[in-house]
């Protein structure tokens, strides 16, 4: 049996899981992330759980997915995304040496997704994978032969970087930029791909066009406005799609994937991929060379992370 955590900036989901991915049990605690919290309490905080599925029975090995860019191979973590404390932690070997010597993987949480995907979802039978997760931000996998390609730089998938509707005269504007929040940003450098497909995007766009606080608009909203006929929120998930539609046109001809596959939560309402998929259809009359695009929606979501980190450790301990 196996000890799997899935680590966001908010809870820590864990799961005790067999070697073929079964989850026999899960729960979550509060990530150790409020001011004055420390990679030490952090730490505690996963032996604590260590502890007590090793009296219930042997743990073969400990898998992680979590935020950041993951150096697999040696086991650090860069960035830690919203735990800036685990930025240049080598997570792996202090893990381990807490839980008995006992092998520890990591991998980012976005490629966890996709890996979940090649091994028992929607991508099973493919060698090569392209994932897009629509939450926050948009997470990102890129799977080569069966395996994330992670680039030299481990930046391989982090589409949430990708430029969308950006003119030369814009940048003039980011000489003085001061981002204070989420939602500052999204104001302020608009022509992120982020900023306009991300489900938090989404939902920014749509609290100012209908002049709402956007703690007040939530992804159920939008569609129920939408299935209303409310032009605001029709424009923007039209506005969504499209660019979704497009950069997944973009990212085909430069990594020539056997599917694309759309994941994160908005993704459970069908609308989202349907809309997707309507303006792709419309590009490949472009040329022939979109006639290959195969998009789908991921078939996991909130187990995802939890089953491509096991997967992820599997490989990088030759248990396949």
């Amino acid at each position: 049996m196996f000890l799997v955590f899935d680590v966001g900036a908010t809870y820590v989901k864990y799961a005790w899981m067999s070697e073929e991915g079964e989850i026999q049990e899960k729960g979550k605690i509060r990530t150790r992330n409020k001011p004055g919290e420390t990679l030490e309490d952090f730490l505690v905080s996963l032996t604590e759980i260590y502890d007590t599925y090793k009296e219930t029975g042997e743990i073969e090995g400990i898998a992680i997915g979590l935020p950041g860019q993951i150096d697999v191979e040696n086991g650090i973590v860069y960035g830690g995304g919203g735990i800036p404390y685990l930025h240049e932690v080598p997570l792996q070997k202090l893990l381990s040496e807490r839980c008995g010597n006992i092998n520890v993987s990591l991998e980012n949480d976005g490629k966890c997704a996709a890996l979940a995907e090649i091994w028992k979802g929607n991508a099973k039978d493919c060698q090569d994978a392209l994932v897009l997760v629509f939450g926050t931000g948009i997470g990102g996998g890129v799977i080569k032969d069966r395996k994330v390609h992670h680039g030299n730089r481990l930046i391989a998938g982090e589409v949430s970087f990708v430029l969308e509707k950006m003119e030369r005269e814009d940048l003039a504007k980011l000489e003085s930029l001061e981002i204070l929040s989420m939602e500052d940003a999204y104001d302020k450098i608009p022509f992120t791909w982020t900023a306009r497909a991300a489900a938090s995007g989404i939902c920014h766009r749509v609290a100012r066009g209908k002049n709402l606080p956007v703690e007040e608009v939530t992804g159920e909203k939008i569609y129920a406005w939408a299935r209303e006929g409310d032009e605001v929120a029709i424009n923007v998930l039209e506005d969504a799609y499209f660019s979704i539609a497009k950069q997944c046109c973009n990212l085909y001809t430069v990594l020539d994937p056997d599917i694309i596959l759309i994941g994160g939560g908005i993704s459970a309402e069908p609308a989202f991929i349907q809309g997707i998929k309507k303006y792709v259809d419309e590009l490949k009359k472009l040329t022939h060379i979109y006639s290959g695009l195969k998009i789908d929606v991921c078939k996991f979501r909130n187990d995802s992370n939890l089953l491509g980190a096991l997967y992820n450790y599997k490989q990088k301990y030759g248990l396949l």
